[in-house]
């Protein structure tokens, strides 16, 4: 579902992935600044530890944003992409790049189950060397059938812009521009937006 651009009638709504982690949640503030309807999409695996107690940091992070959380499994796409990654390991046999092209495909198959008209994401750009880089973004975007869907709040203004900016859905220049492997710049926004509740880096 697209709204019209400009429509200040329509609400629009995103989905964004989040991971209980600083930058899904703060992405997911910002673009809630910016007057988007967010549902977050958390994936599950038996390879990932972020439980505190009975919930998930998704689930508690989900709950102090506010916002309603869609969960899928991506244990058997992770076993399938241990044995043998399409786009091979990271440094500790991490298949990351597989990790995100399926968490985009995903996302855009409930794009319009759940009347959204883009994905959100807290990837920064050069955080991560292997599927951070400039290269590893667009090639992601392409393989799962999502480029220019994809919003990244954190890094918008050091990439091109995305289809909700272009639409004027959500304001480029209230964007940030963080990019490399530092997290001040997310502490201090965290600080600033009051965000508390994250699972540690």
């Amino acid at each position: 579902r697209r709204p019209l651009s400009g429509s200040p009638s329509t609400k629009i709504k995103a989905i964004a992935l989040v991971s209980g982690g600083l930058d899904s949640s703060l992405a997911v503030a910002v673009c809630r600044e910016l007057g988007v309807e967010v549902v977050g999409l958390y994936f599950e695996n038996i390879f990932h530890a972020g439980v505190q107690g009975d919930e998930s940091f998704a689930a508690r992070s989900a709950k102090s944003l506010g916002i309603e959380m869609v969960v899928r499994d991506s244990t058997p796409m992770l076993m399938k992409a241990v044995r043998n990654p399409k786009f091979g390991f990271g440094r500790h046999l991490n298949p990351c790049m597989d990790c995100r092209e399926h968490m985009m495909k995903v996302a855009r198959g409930l794009l319009a189950e759940l009347g959204a008209s883009f994905i959100v994401s807290g990837e920064v750009l050069g955080q991560r060397p292997m599927s951070q880089r400039r290269d590893a973004l667009r090639r992601i975007e392409r393989e799962a059938d999502v480029e220019g869907l994809v919003l990244r709040p954190l890094s918008a203004r050091v990439l091109p812009e995305s289809m909700p900016e272009r639409e004027g859905w959500v304001d480029r220049e209230k964007l940030l521009a963080i990019r490399g492997r530092s997290r001040r710049p997310q502490y201090a926004l965290a600080e600033k937006l009051g965000i508390t509740v994250f699972s540690s880096p």
